[in-house]
């Protein structure tokens, strides 16, 4: 057991309940991290992309990574700043780039956002029969022949992206995060719905989907781009209505310049992370300004796992 993967500025922690926080990898500041099963993938803009396969991670690709996921098959995914996506099926040995999506970005009107050069790659799903990537400043775009063609699914969406999440068990079910906060779409990214009831702010961070009948979301959101003044909250009904989540005990400390990992309970100066385990219906983490915590109720109620770590920019659980 690995335990909870954090990606920091300054490299990657695993915190193991009961134990030190440990450094994993050191120095490049990490902005994503994933793990399925034995399978973990962590990514860097300005060093490439790390994979653990049971023996410790190992840098496995060079470049300006954007995002990083271990697919449902397996397959290892890497997307990229200059907007390309590479793939590997053999758990990071080698690496193919996703053929004509350059063509996309180049012939398509995109706008880059705000302190880019250009449109980026910031999520990749896999509805039913293909591919949908989401393009930071291009919106969602689908492949049901491995890039050979390529078609715009954006109905409704803000081309803003930050994040996508898929539904564990119904493909077609899609959310994303973007500028104006967070999108569904039933029909595998044909067309969006926006989802604000109860949110008092709108820029969109990370996403976590627990299924049932309804589904449970927790979403971490800020007020300011990018990422500033962060909270976390919960809906019980699949994204028609949120609450705010105060996580159970005392207030990390009251917020200052000197202390960006302070916060007052349900408020951070620095938008918290969320992540679910991969193969639960119920279990989650959240990081939240200088602690990790976890529920074991879909996110009803939260329990302190560790303090005293530095801020997190992506959460991940290797159960």
């Amino acid at each position: 057991m690995l335990g909870i993967l954090l990606a920091v500025d300054d490299g990657l922690l695993q915190v193991v309940p009961g134990q030190e926080a440990s450094r994993t990898i050191e120095g490049p500041r990490m902005t994503g991290v994933d793990y399925r099963g034995d399978l973990g993938i962590a990514v860097a803009p300005d060093g490439g992309a790390w994979v653990h396969d049971g023996d410790g991670w190992t840098q496995s690709w060079e470049g300006d990574a954007s995002f990083g996921r271990v697919a449902p098959d397996g397959a290892l995914l890497v997307g990229t700043y200059s907007a390309q996506l590479f793939r590997s099926d053999d758990r990071g040995a080698s690496w193919q780039e996703v053929e004509g999506l350059q063509n996309v970005v180049k012939h398509r009107k995109m706008v880059a956002p705000a302190g880019h050069k250009q449109a980026y790659i910031a999520g990749v799903l896999f509805p039913k029969d293909g591919m949908l990537i989401g393009i930071a400043g291009g919106g969602t775009w689908y492949t049901r022949d491995e890039g050979g063609s390529w078609l715009q699914r954006s109905d409704g969406l803000d081309h803003m992206l930050h994040a996508l999440e898929g539904h564990p068990e119904q493909a077609d079910r899609l959310f994303a995060t973007a500028d104006t906060g967070i999108y569904r779409s039933d029909d595998g990214g044909y067309s969006w719905v926006q989802s604000l009831g109860g949110l008092d702010r709108s820029w969109g961070g990370s996403i976590a989907v627990l299924p049932g009948t309804p589904d449970v979301l927790l979403l971490a959101v800020a007020r300011h781009a990018p990422g500033e003044e962060g909270a976390l909250f919960r809906s019980p009904n699949g994204g028609v209505t949120w609450a705010r989540i105060m996580l159970e005990g005392e207030a990390v400390g009251a917020p200052s310049e000197s202390d960006r990992g302070a916060g007052s309970g349900d408020e951070w100066p620095r938008i918290p992370c969320v992540t679910r385990v991969w193969d639960s219906e119920d279990m989650a983490f959240a990081a939240a300004g200088d602690r990790v915590w976890a529920s074991h109720d879909t996110g009803r109620n939260w329990m302190p796992l560790a303090s005293g770590l530095p801020p997190a920019n992506a959460i991940a659980a290797a159960l």
